[in-house]
């Protein structure tokens, strides 16, 4: 499982990329096609260079990428699909060490490339490391920094962009471009670099810039600089907007808050934060940070917000940590919900004070049953991301006293409060009904207290112990683990998941291929199931145990056959079925059943790929074991015109529901006319980073689509999968995130992209259950008035919510109205109590 690949989208900008072409001709030092070495020269054209790693974007890699980036031309088109282009995905970062062939003076340096659409990042830094010897390298400056510095910032949207920079004054026979992505950037693509000559005289001075180790170790001081620095620019560049568009009664204010900005400004060192192992990328990010938004506070003080400002807040919008305080205690809170179930409710509080405050949240109003059982406190922390947004969505249980729950509110950083409900289930609990309560905040320094009215209506219904909607999420649990799951985190992650209705784990294909055939009977194998066991014995109460089998995925297919037997032979066929025969009785031994087993043999096929691995596969196994499910997640953007084989031979279809949205109606017509000749059908989502992802539209409305479509199953990639490094500090991240919780090596924290999906089945529920009532009603009057009007209203409050503006967008930051399924759940539960007709 991967996220859909950037080709699938290549001709989105390509006019985009012919002005580009135009715009970079015009910045930065030229090159020349002087043989001579003059000032300025090219001493880069023909020379040679290594790369490492080896590039491997499969559209543009070829045996020429050993010559192409200093042959002295640049590509035209788009850039990534040409082979002139040298390209590569998922890498850490990209060293290109050129030599000059002797001791070089250097002015500047070049380095061509593209980005801006398709998921393709600009480069966060490309340091420059000169070195007389190859052995010790200095490093000459950050060439994206002093690009910018001459240039301007990236543009938006797709461009190619020479970023160059004449302001070296160095020497080397070697230099080394070092480029790093972003975090959870997956691509780099350059097609030329170049060195410049400088004067004479930087022969005879010592090389520029402090001596550098290894590149490996500097790799994490470097990208974690360059996220710093782009961190504290950006907040600083947002306060001094607000501080001057408030509207102030005292212009000395603004003029003296001013004054302490460049101060603050000045303190921002990206080197002054100690950044290893332990480090956490949670705002304020150190002193100066945290003087920023106490600047914050005294700004708000100005514009006359009282020292303490509660207010009942909307839990799946995004916060504005710039934002001035807005709504009042007079916001209520509303919550509806059945026993047993957990919603969400928030109140955002700020604090204007000089300095941080810890305040103590209790309730009024409600049962001391709820309050002691039903209802668990957060407070929200700030991370930032690898893409330089920071989001509020890490739910730190609150710390509670005899008093209530001691909540941090930093100085001018506004602190979120999550309260997760869950009203023991049982009519014995007595639990039913509205209660109108307050939720109230207090603190020694900022009386009288703050009370935000709460609603909390309890409906005398117990929401069921088993869910109906399959869910998983690639967790790979299974022997060591996968992704960021490791033996200290993996029981943790296993209670977290199944805490959350997932109900469908996932397992890679070694829980199946611990085997050995018999050299002397084809027909007799020996099965290793210690990996399986474990894994089961983990997930008990799973409706569905899916296995990747992993024969191909996004990339490709393997075609090795299987224990000897050639691909699609008789011989091959007879050992997949013996193999697959196995495990199916050794699961009817533990009491479970064959269709509850899912495999998925090649992950996303798609235009291009090879799909004889996977109908070999297919055949042989539902030859052998038919009531096995065969699950598959094909991404072929135009179904329609896929091998027909692709789907004759799977159980069940996943299409990719971002892809659904974007298809219309042709798109959904062909996997409803599946469905229809009895394919199973669920959705899935694979898109990333995680963390800048709408907890609303992308991971709860998925549910209620499946809801309309008749989809049985919702999956996202990837449960574990936090793209190697901490949740706390992403600006380590390969790629994505892709994890909608917080993981690290040891703990597992919720995040409200999780909660969101358990929302989402706990709305699926809701929906089938009043679906179900209305069915019993139709088998007594099917033309009751009553049962026809529940049956309308049904079918347009699920289209109110999905067909809202806004919904398709799933990036957090767009604005939509996130309350639309909290109102018709309400009208659901309000349905479900009513009276049968």
């Amino acid at each position: 499982m991967k996220r859909i690949g950037i080709h699938g989208v290549l001709v989105v900008g390509f006019f985009m990329a012919l002005g580009a072409l135009a715009w970079a001709a015009e910045h930065g030092p030229g090159g020349s096609d002087e043989s001579s070495d003059s000032a300025g020269t090219n001493v880069a054209l023909g020379a040679k260079y290594t790369l490492w790693p080896a590039p491997n974007y499969v559209h543009c890699t070829d045996p020429d990428d050993a010559i192409q980036l200093t042959d002295g031309h640049t590509t035209t088109g788009y850039f990534w699909t040409q082979t002139s282009t040298v390209g590569w995905s998922s890498a850490a970062y990209v060293v290109i060490t050129v030599d000059l062939g002797r001791l070089q003076p250097i002015s500047g340096v070049s380095f061509n490339t593209a980005a801006g659409v398709a998921q393709v990042t600009w480069p966060a830094t490309i340091q420059i490391l000169t070195s007389d010897d190859g052995q010790i390298y200095h490093n000459a400056g950050d060439l994206v920094e002093l690009d910018r510095q001459a240039h301007g910032p990236f543009p938006d949207g797709y461009a190619i962009r020479r970023l160059a920079t004449d302001r070296l004054q160095t020497r080397g026979r070697y230099v080394r471009f070092v480029a790093i992505p972003p975090a959870g950037g997956s691509y780099l693509f350059v097609d030329e670099v170049e060195v410049f000559r400088g004067s004479e005289d930087l022969l005879s001075q010592p090389p520029a810039g402090e001596v550098v180790g290894e590149v490996a170790d500097l790799f994490i001081q470097w990208r974690s600089r360059s996220a710093l620095s782009q961190r504290f620019q950006n907040d600083v560049s947002a306060f001094e907007a607000r501080l001057r568009e408030a509207v102030l009664s005292d212009e000395a204010v603004r003029t003296r808050l001013l004054d302490r900005l460049d101060q603050v400004r000045a303190a921002l060192d990206p080197a002054a934060v100690q950044v290893d192992g332990s480090f956490r990328a949670v705002l304020p990010l150190n002193q100066p940070h945290r003087q920023l938004f106490q600047l914050q506070a005294e700004l708000w003080r100005a514009m006359g917000h009282a020292p303490l400002v509660v207010a009942g807040a909307q839990p799946w919008d995004p916060l504005d940590p710039f934002a001035s305080p807005e709504g009042s205690a007079e916001d209520e809170v509303r919550v509806h919900t059945m026993r047993g179930e957990y919603r969400a409710a928030a109140v955002n509080v700020y604090n204007a004070t000089a300095e941080p405050i810890t305040a103590l949240l209790s309730f009024e109003g409600l049962p001391d049953r709820i309050i002691s059982d039903g209802v668990t406190v957060y407070q929200v922390d700030w991370t930032d991301t690898g893409r330089g947004v920071p989001v509020a969505a890490a739910l730190m249980e609150a710390s509670r006293s005899d008093q209530g729950w001691m909540i941090h509110v930093p100085a001018g950083l506004v602190r979120q409060v999550w309260l997760n409900f869950h009203v023991p289930r049982g009519e014995a609990s007595g639990l039913a009904g509205l209660y109108e309560g307050r939720i109230v905040l207090s603190n020694s320094d900022a009386e009288p207290a703050r009370k935000v009215p709460l609603r909390l209506n309890v409906y005398p219904i117990d929401f069921p112990e088993t869910t109906t909607l399959l869910l998983g999420g690639w967790s790979y649990t299974n022997g060591r683990g996968s992704y960021g799951i490791t033996p200290d985190n993996r029981a943790a992650l296993v209670r977290h998941l199944q805490q959350r209705y997932v109900n469908a784990p996932w397992a890679t294909r070694s829980v199946l291929m611990n085997y050995q055939f018999s050299p002397d009977d084809p027909d007799r194998i020996d099965l290793n199931t210690e990996e399986l066991d474990a894994w089961l014995a983990e997930w008990p109460d799973a409706r569905r145990y899916m296995v990747f089998l992993a024969i191909g995925n996004y990339s490709g297919a393997s075609r090795a056959g299987f224990a000897g037997a050639a691909l699609g032979s008789p011989e091959f066929d007879r050992r997949v079925g013996t193999w697959i025969s196995a495990w199916v009785r050794h699961l009817r031994a533990k009491g479970i059943e064959p269709d509850r087993l899912g495999l998925l043999i090649h992950d996303e096929p798609h235009e291009g790929s090879e799909i004889e691995p996977l109908i070999a596969w297919s055949r042989a196994i539902r030859a052998a074991e038919p009531d096995v499910r065969l699950w598959l997640d094909p991404a072929y953007r135009q179904p329609s015109k896929a091998p027909p084989e692709v789907f004759e031979y799977s159980d069940v279809l996943c299409p990719n529901r971002p892809m659904w949205i974007a298809g219309g109606e042709a798109f959904a017509d062909f996997y409803r006319d599946q469905q229809q000749r009895g394919k199973e059908l669920q959705l899935y989502s694979c898109s990333g980073p995680a963390r800048l992802l709408d907890p609303y539209a992308y991971y709860r409305l998925q549910a209620w689509q499946c809801w309309r479509e008749g989809a049985t199953g919702t999956f996202f990639w990837a449960f574990g999968d936090n793209s190697g490094a901490s949740s706390w500090n992403e600006y380590l991240a390969r790629s994505g995130p892709y994890t909608p919780l917080m993981l690290d090596d040891t703990r597992v924290v919720p995040g409200k992209q999780m909660e969101a999906i358990r929302e989402s089945v706990q709305d699926y529920e809701t929906l089938q259950m009043l679906q179900q009532k209305i069915q019993r009603a139709e088998q007594i009057d099917g033309n009751d008035p009553a049962v026809v009007s529940d049956r309308q209203w049904l079918s347009a409050a699920v289209a109110q919510v999905l067909d809202a503006d806004g919904v398709t967008k799933m990036d957090w930051h767009e604005p939509k109205d996130r309350s639309l399924a909290d109102t018709v759940r309400a009208g659901v539960l309000q349905r479900l109590v009513a009276d049968d007709p």
